[in-house]
Order: structure tokens, then sequence, then C-alpha cells
């Protein structure tokens, strides 16, 4: 199985926003409708990225960070699940949320 695929490139992991320090990612998975990478980090942030250069998409908070990391990423034909230790979040792949249950 080893000459199934060839490393072509290996970029830096790009923080969630322009004056953002990296944070470690928590979660992450690829998108099935677009071509985005979507992942999460330990206060609570969503974060897609496009492209070999991964450029960020969209950033939005899904949690509070107080209430910890995004646990786990689902995506669907309408929008993005992010689920974390005290609630789960849903927005639309912009960032606009759709609802938030605690």
């Amino acid at each position: 199985m080893d000459g199934d695929w060839d490393e072509v490139a290996r970029i830096q992991f790009p923080p969630p926003g322009v004056h953002a320090i990296p944070t470690p990612v928590t979660t992450m998975t690829f998108d099935t409708s677009q071509e985005l990478l979507w992942t999460g980090n330990e206060f609570g942030r969503v974060t897609s990225f496009y492209g070999t250069e991964l450029q960020r998409y969209t950033s939005f908070k899904a949690h509070a960070s107080a209430d910890g990391s995004v646990r786990q990423i689902l995506v669907n034909e309408k929008g993005v699940v992010a689920l974390g230790p005290k609630d789960v979040h849903m927005a639309m792949r912009r960032g606009v949320p759709i609802w938030h249950i605690k």
C-alpha cells in the first residue's frame, strides 16, 4: 500500500484569523459538498480552508471559550454542525448561525 500516493507539498497550518495565534486543531473533516477543509480548535472556533495553500474561507465561534473545544464537526447539504462538550451549534458555510442548543 505504500505506492498509492505521494506527498507533493507540506505547508504550515494557518491560524484561524489574521491576527490570531496558531492554536492546536481538536478536530477536522473534509466537506462532502464543497472543496473545503473544516477545523475546530480548543477555543470553540470553527474555520474552513480552501485550495492547496489552505486559504481561509470562513471562521466563526461555535462555542464560548470557557465551554471548551470543538469535539467533532459534521457537514451536510444545509450547513456545518459543531459538537462541543456542553452544546451543539449549526451554521451555514458562510458562518451565519442556524441554531444553537445548550
